[in-house]
């Protein structure tokens, strides 16, 4: 598939070519607003550099690297530029394994390093103790010091380090974490590391750069003053479009780097880009132009409602929804899907508005009240560590049609721990029988449900080597086992106590969520797609999410002295913040938008909005509206 190559030129893509065919490389900064083809320059800028430089680069072994955050996005983009082996394409945790697995003694003496910290940081807490400390807590510090000093010793016995789900150094697995801490930290202070992934990566090009880590983007940049003009380093992002905590935002130009813009929207009606344009216009003042033809350009719609925020939400949201199909030109704003195109997509704010609605907030409650910031993340996001066994062996083995079906061979040939992807077919067959009745009765199981159930499939599947787990889950299922020497953090314990007493059906009606199975998604795991019809939801009530406020953006509630503060100080506020998850809202539709805003003064929220112009224009709709069903 090269469709993206032959997309016609933009003024962007103009710009790139020039400075890729440079005798001095030049590195950049790509600009580009939502719906403006992004991708699509990547692809031609990646194409282009492979195509321009090829022979060169097969000369000396060199390739074009690509840097993206999903297995699934790394494999279309490599299949747009035709599969070419000139061209790296995988994820930033793959890329940088890729960059320092060699260099295995600077891994070790990391890792060491790395382990003394965290004794250092429970050496000092001990030293804070005071009569108040609570003896659980005095114990558990004694048992992760001790835990750590083995781990310590233990590694000295490492002879070579992998890459994992989950760490656990005394094996010598790394995990996600680590990776992203870990080569950074390599890069920065080695200037032979440095040197050596300059010569094989001419050419490095950063995909989704506003929510890449700053550490990351900070050694990236290292590689490229050292190399002096023999590589070039392009950032492929939209600083408008960072929503989530940890990435870098803006990515600030060194010397001589060139900035590109790619003001053009190839996605929105008329409507929604000029709402667009609205949000956008108090943040960085980028102006998007439609870059549809006359032919292909399209009106669209655009509605505005203020409504009660009481115990009627859903049924107000489901009143909207049948209003719209009434007056919209769009036809049924209230199919159960919208994937199929029909109905409409609704973005919230928050994850646990959406488990109330679809039936997993024991299981939302449990990844976020735990005081966990990176289980929490990871939950958002779809890839948290303890979920994994369900999404890729319970949950299909379940929902095969039989326990003698190919989905439930494939899924432990693939994932599980009763055999490999090199087992020979005769030995397939004779573990699986062994397996069978495991199989049936974590089936059992699973269709049962009910308390708690969660935690007897989990046990039940790994006790019989159905999958196999991170070593952190699996010191938790048995505290004495082959990973007894994992330290778990109190907060960790608490997410997966309270993980394991959840009703496995809230499992299932999360991938659902998860997958876009249903009607909804939030405003933070919609980013990057596009619908014909989308409402969004704004109420920060229910959404109980203080780095975020509608309310205070649209000016129905004052600032706080913390607010003021930050924004004298030149600091990020509660505004940038909501004013950038709404931008990835609104222009994720197509050809109709319609904003909800929950208040509970609809009468001051009404004129605030008004006044904000945020409707561009239009008329700003309300319950009375909603009456005449």
């Amino acid at each position: 598939m090269r469709s993206r190559i032959s997309a016609p030129d933009t003024p962007a893509d103009i710009t790139l070519r020039r400075l890729l065919d440079g005798d001095q490389l030049q590195s950049f900064v790509v600009v580009a607003g939502a719906g403006s083809g992004k991708t699509t320059s990547l692809v031609k800028a990646l194409d282009h550099a492979a195509t321009r430089h090829g022979p060169r680069l097969r000369a000396r072994t060199q390739q074009v690297a690509c840097i993206t955050y999903t297995e699934v996005a790394a494999k279309e983009i490599h299949a747009d530029v035709g599969n070419s082996p000139l061209v790296s394409v995988s994820t930033i945790h793959s890329y940088l394994w890729t960059l320092v697995r060699p260099f295995q003694k600077d891994i070790g003496l990391w890792v060491g390093r790395h382990i003394e910290d965290a004794m250092g940081e429970i050496k000092e807490k001990q030293q804070k103790y005071t009569s108040r400390t609570r003896p659980t807590t005095i114990a558990k510090d004694a048992s992760d010091l001790n835990k750590l000093g083995i781990q310590l010793q233990m590694t000295q016995e490492v002879a070579r380090y992998s890459y994992g789900i989950g760490s656990d150094y005394a094996k010598g697995i790394l995990g996600h974490e680590d990776i992203v801490t870990m080569v950074p930290d390599l890069i920065l202070d080695n200037a032979l590391l440095r040197r050596i992934i300059a010569s094989k990566y001419p050419f490095i090009f950063v995909d989704e750069s506003q929510d890449t880590f700053p550490k990351v983007v900070e050694a990236l940049k290292a590689v490229d003053a050292q190399a002096q003009g023999a590589i070039c380093l392009g950032f492929f992002g939209d600083p408008m479009q960072n929503i989530f905590q940890r990435g870098v935002g803006v990515i600030s130009q060194e010397a001589g780097w060139e900035r590109v813009e790619k003001p053009e929207n190839f996605r929105s009606s008329q409507k929604v880009l000029s709402v667009i344009n609205q949000v956008r216009s108090e943040a960085d003042g980028i102006v998007q132009v439609t870059g549809r033809s006359p032919e292909d350009g399209k009106n669209g719609e655009f509605f505005f409602f203020v409504l009660p925020a009481d115990d009627r939400r859903s049924e107000q949201l489901d009143d909207v929804r049948t209003w719209l199909g009434q007056h919209s030109d769009a036809g049924s704003w209230a199919a159960n899907s919208a994937e199929d195109g029909s109905g409409a997509k609704i973005l919230m704010i928050v994850h646990r508005m959406v488990a109330n609605r679809m039936g997993f907030a024991h299981l939302y409650a449990a990844f976020h009240d735990s005081g966990s910031s990176s289980l929490k993340q990871t939950f958002d996001e779809g890839s948290a560590w303890p979920l994994r066994p369900f999404e890729e062996v319970i949950l299909p083995i379940c929902e095969a049609g039989s326990v003698d079906s190919p989905a439930v061979i494939a899924a432990l040939r693939k994932h599980g721990g009763v055999f490999n992807a090199d087992t020979p077919e005769q030995d397939v067959k004779k573990k699986l029988a062994l397996a069978r009745d495991a199989v049936s009765d974590l089936r059992k199981v699973v269709s049962e449900g009910g308390s708690s159930s969660t935690g007897k499939a989990l046990t039940l599947a790994v006790t019989a080597g159905l999958v196999a787990p991170d070593p952190r889950l699996s010191f938790y299922l048995e505290p004495e086992g082959p990973h007894r020497d994992i330290v778990l953090t109190s907060e960790t314990r608490e997410a997966l106590g309270a993980f394991t007493r959840c009703d496995v059906d809230e499992i299932s009606a999360y991938f659902k969520y998860i997958r876009q199975e249903s009607p909804y998604s939030t405003q933070h795991g919609t980013k990057g797609a596009e619908f014909s019809k989308v409402i969004v939801v704004l109420d920060d009530e229910e959404g109980k999410y203080q780095l975020y406020s509608y309310e205070k953006l649209f000016g129905i509630k004052e600032l706080s002295e913390t607010d003021k503060r930050n924004i004298a100080a030149g600091k990020e506020s509660v505004l940038e913040r909501t004013r950038r998850l709404l931008y990835v809202c609104v222009s994720r539709a197509i050809d109709s938008l319609a904003v909800v805003v929950f208040a509970k003064n609809t009468t001051e929220a009404k004129l605030a909005i008004e006044k904000s112009n945020i409707t561009a224009g239009g008329r700003v709709l309300t319950e009375a509206d909603l009456a005449h069903l």
